[in-house]
């Protein structure tokens, strides 16, 4: 039911009147959110889950991505650039990876790596252009590092073109990292992924067509201003672990 204080925004239709779930604004600017209660565990006290239905959040529905990959496979013809913002990724197709590539080990052996590398290798037979500018602050970490010398070396090779932008070159750099990371296709489609705080991958979402012009601004700016990355890599061999390990 709508409080004293609160005037109704949306409800969804459902039949049931003011039962319904439904979205209020309270007298202090805040969003009241009415559902059906979900049981969940370890939930701080005073907090609370509920369900609401699709219809009520109607925007939100529409621009929420399932399955990333399929999303952009879907879409991709001619140009796809991704825009990578983060020092440290948490991502399952490293397996054991980094922990080896730290430890001195001699390659990487995570079998998502092989299928991945032949994917760019057709997406660049069949002319499909995959683009991608990493916004760095330095010095690196150990994880980019290793997303470098074990991941962006191979990459390349396969086809994909990658540059590196660092607030080191361009300060101005960090302003455009805090938009975080994002992919644009055919500069038409952009989809915004999201992180925890330690970069574990939760889910994308699409941008809105009004706001897809200046995503791809953003993409298009960071990738004139960075460096190709064989160059830079070759420019900063401090970063190597052959270096680093002599």
């Amino acid at each position: 039911m709508t409080g004293i204080n609160a005037y109704r925004i949306r409800i969804a239709h459902c039949g049931n009147g003011d039962d319904c779930p439904a979205l209020d604004q309270g007298r202090d600017g805040g969003i009241e959110v009415t559902g059906y209660p979900v049981a969940r565990d370890n939930l701080p006290e005073g907090e609370a889950v509920v369900w609401v239905p699709p219809t009520l959040l109607p925007e939100i529905t529409a621009l929420s991505i399932p399955n990333l990959g399929e999303w952009i496979s879907s879409r991709h013809q001619r140009d796809l650039v991704r825009v990578q913002t983060r020092a440290v990724y948490d991502v399952a197709s490293d397996a054991d990876d980094y922990r080896r590539y730290l430890s001195g080990e001699s390659s990487a052996t995570a079998p998502a790596k092989t299928g991945w590398l032949t994917k760019l290798t057709t997406d660049a037979a069949a002319g499909k252009i995959r683009r991608n500018v990493h916004i760095v602050d330095e010095p690196l970490t150990d994880y980019l590092r290793y997303q470098f010398e074990w991941c962006y070396v191979p990459n390349e090779a396969a086809g994909q073109q990658i540059r590196i932008l660092s607030s080191a070159d361009y300060p101005a750099a960090n302003i455009l990292a805090r938009c975080g990371d994002f992919t644009v296709i055919e500069g038409r489609h952009v989809a915004r992924n999201n992180y925890t705080s330690d970069g574990m991958f939760t889910g994308a979402s699409a941008i809105s067509v009004d706001g897809v012009d200046a995503y791809a601004a953003l993409a298009e700016t960071a990738w004139g201003l960075g460096t190709p990355f064989a160059a830079w890599w070759a420019e900063h061999s401090s970063y190597h672990r052959s270096h680093r390990a002599a």
